[in-house]
């Protein structure tokens, strides 16, 4: 304004210099005049500048201001983005790239996820704030270096949280892959399980039943391989293997060892029940020293005997389980005999002795040990793999009583202790003896300390039976039922041991019976000692824990 009132007053002064008249004025004041004019001229020249320098000087001014603000905004959006980057570098870092469970490694990969897209969103807009800095930096911003680097640097950080998100969501997706093949595994061990507890052995002891039974198992085979590769897996898996997914290998590769077992077992004696040629056996009284060549009274015409042979057979029948060193006096003999003077053919039985009717009786008593020791062993497996593997499942701890965890080993007691004696020993010394069984008495008497573990599994009885009736009606023990399809409740299998146990005293009486003057007699008389002498300590050893507030 000063300015301008100012040109306004020169350009009046000039106006009123011009319009004097000249013809009155003396020459010195001609003079004067175009002095004075001169003087105004040149005065309002210098103003004309300085407007126009101090236009200049804001312009300038007020584009610096102008960009001081846009560059203002592109630091706070620098900022703000920056920060959001290391948020979320922060929680991808606290996310683990591992899993010990399918369901761990799937929540995560779930947060992943929701990192991701914050992540690609956040890239969008970094993207936005460098076009942004960029179209600064091209029009000749002052701050043009700072921009630059800021704008390389949210690039770089954008670039290093994509990078981690994908080579975490990488290993996290190949960890769900080795999860995934190892929860197969043990789906199969499952229903290998389930599978052989519902096998109804009762139908099976005739060779149908028992060949039937084969088919069944070679059909469950094909639909549900138990073949498992760990060396395969830690190959294929190495670069995520850590030290707890090495030890989830190894079980799953000592349970699929195990069922397998169970499968060869089942088929091996499904085997022997379908290869057993069952023989009548005919009790007659003994061969007398000169047999008279009458006509026997068991064969005749109509049991359709060729009586038109000329041969004379002999044959030794060697029974299963039996010596093949015994003396031939003791052997059972069998002679079809032709007579061509009475022309007509007689078949004598001979069994000397009552010893060959007990080695039979006693060949099916080992057998009945053998069959239900293999049986107790499997339910043992089903009962820990349907109920205590279950207590451990994340997707049953939802259906569980809060009170009911972390007590298995209450419920149980000492349970896997008796399934991995009977599995891995005591079944395997018993199978041993179908060849040799004089050896059963020194089986019990080899393993009679490993047997006080039952003590312990009866000691434990009361509290079991306790925890069982405060949840016995729970959707977790129903459901486990359920998937077993059990028809009796869990409290039902608890008592198996306890059976067990009192089943061996009556298998060796049976046993003893039998092999009355007969080699391994005096072992199996002290192995039936040595288990009634367990049973009366289980027995006293529960009175004396009933026994409360005396010393």
């Amino acid at each position: 304004k000063d300015i301008t009132s100012v040109m306004r007053e020169g350009g009046l002064l000039l106006n009123s210099f011009e319009g004097r008249s000249t013809s009155l004025v003396s020459g010195q004041q001609v003079c004067e005049k175009h002095g004075d004019c001169d003087t105004v001229n040149r005065l309002l020249a210098q103003l004309h500048e300085m407007e126009c320098a101090f236009d200049g000087f804001w312009e300038k001014h007020q584009q610096k201001m102008e960009q001081y603000l846009e560059l203002l905004k592109f630091e706070q959006h620098f900022e703000e983005l920056k920060s959001t980057i290391e948020f979320l570098m922060v929680q991808q870092a606290g996310l683990s790239d591992t899993g010990e469970n399918l369901s761990d490694v799937r929540q995560r990969l779930m947060e992943l996820n929701n990192i991701d897209e914050r992540a690609q969103e956040l890239t969008s807009r970094s993207q936005l704030v460098i076009l942004h800095g960029h179209q600064l930096a091209a029009n000749h911003h002052y701050a043009l270096n700072l921009i630059c680097q800021q704008c390389n640097e949210l690039r770089h950080a954008s670039d290093v949280l994509l990078e981690e998100i994908r080579r975490k969501h990488s290993r996290l997706c190949t960890t769900q892959e080795l999860h995934v093949q190892l929860q197969q595994a043990l789906e199969c061990c499952d229903q290998g399980a389930y599978f052989l507890a519902n096998q109804q052995m009762d139908k099976c002891q005739s060779r149908d039943g028992a060949q039937n039974a084969l088919q069944d198992i070679e059909k469950f085979l094909e639909s549900c391989t138990l073949d498992f590769d760990p060396q395969s897996l830690k190959h294929n898996y190495e670069t995520i293997l850590t030290d707890e997914l090495k030890a989830q290998i190894e079980a799953v590769q000592v349970k699929m060892e195990n069922m397998r077992d169970l499968f060869e077992n089942r088929q091996a004696s499904l085997k022997k029940l379908a290869d057993k040629q069952v023989r009548p056996v005919q009790l007659v009284a003994p061969r007398p020293e000169n047999p008279p060549r009458a006509k026997s009274p068991l064969f005749s015409p109509k049991h359709g005997m060729d009586f038109n042979s000329s041969l004379k057979f002999s044959f030794d029948i060697t029974l299963p389980g039996k010596r093949t060193t015994r003396k031939m006096q003791t052997s059972r003999k069998i002679e079809v005999m032709h007579d061509y003077q009475e022309k007509r053919n007689s078949l004598q039985f001979f069994i000397s002795e009552s010893e060959d009717s007990l080695h039979i009786l006693k060949g099916h008593v080992i057998h009945e040990l053998i069959e239900t020791e293999r049986i107790y062993v499997e339910e043992l497996y089903t009962i820990l793999l349907g109920y205590r593997s279950e207590m451990e499942n994340p997707a049953m701890t939802r259906i569980m009583p809060p009170s009911l965890r972390n007590t298995k080993n209450i419920l149980f007691g000492n349970m896997p202790e008796i399934y991995e004696f009977h599995n891995k020993i005591f079944l395997l010394s018993l199978e041993s003896c179908i060849e040799a069984p004089e050896r059963v008495g020194f089986c019990f008497l080899e393993r009679r300390e490993d047997f006080q573990m039952y003590e312990k599994y009866c000691h434990n009885k009361p509290r079991s039976d306790s925890l069982w009736r405060q949840f016995a009606d729970s959707v977790f023990f129903q459901e486990c039922q359920r998937k077993l399809e059990h028809k009796l409740a869990l409290d039902s299998y608890l008592l198996k041991p306890i059976q067990r146990l009192t089943k061996y005293q009556l298998l060796l009486k049976e046993l003893l019976k039998y092999s009355i003057h007969s080699e391994g007699g005096q072992e199996l008389q002290e192995a039936l000692v040595s288990m009634l002498d367990l049973l009366k300590s289980v027995n006293d050893s529960m009175h004396q824990i009933a026994i409360t507030g005396y010393n």
